[in-house]
């Protein structure tokens, strides 16, 4: 594989789902290929810096058409959920949240969630299995990043994120504290 062919528009397009297929799919602005290395050049006189590397040229168009589906839009976006806690405001440091008493969600709003789930939906297809099961697994994990217990789980028949605990996310890494805290409800929603 040569420059002129990264990154592989055609290839792409004819991997991502008809409804979104006609779509932008140059995200490599800055990169460029260097054998099966991808690479970056540098900021400001800063060297070039490798972003992957390739183990042959499959890997690398799976590469490119994961990196596509991060950014890809779908045009019929889905119906909103209600999520239990919403941020409402910050003071002193500390978020204060609206709550709803009818939710589909029970946990604090978060906002990767449909990012997620479009980027797994969108690979579903293409990928081989193993490969689109550790991005299910990273997706996941990112997920559940702020909760003591996992929270979150992807169901794959559905390629949707679902709650398998009533666990809380904690504050930050130096403060395990759950939220949100039992005084910081600042609006209740019915």
């Amino acid at each position: 594989m040569n420059n002129s062919s990264f990154p592989d528009k055609e290839w792409i397009r004819s991997h991502l789902l008809e409804d979104i297929a006609d779509q932008q799919v140059d995200f490599f602005t800055g990169m460029y290929l260097e054998g099966l290395t991808v690479k970056h050049f540098g900021d400001r006189g800063e060297p070039d810096r490798t972003v992957f590397t390739a183990q042959n040229e499959d890997d690398l168009r799976y590469w490119q058409l994961e990196n596509v589906c991060r950014f890809i839009k779908e045009k019929n976006l889905p119906v909103p959920k209600t999520w239990r806690y919403c941020r409402n405001y910050a003071k002193d440091g500390r978020w204060y949240y609206i709550e709803h008493r009818r939710y589909d969600y029970n946990t604090i709003e978060d906002t990767r969630l449909y990012g997620f789930e479009r980027f797994l939906r969108n690979l579903r297809p293409s990928l081989p299995p193993e490969r689109w099961e550790q991005r299910v697994l990273e997706c996941v994990g990112l997920m559940n990043r702020w909760f003591k217990i996992p929270h979150w789980d992807y169901d794959r028949d559905n390629l949707c994120f679902v709650e398998i605990s009533s666990s809380r996310p904690y504050r930050s890494d130096s403060d395990d504290t759950e939220e949100p805290a039992p005084d910081s409800i600042s609006q209740l929603i019915d």
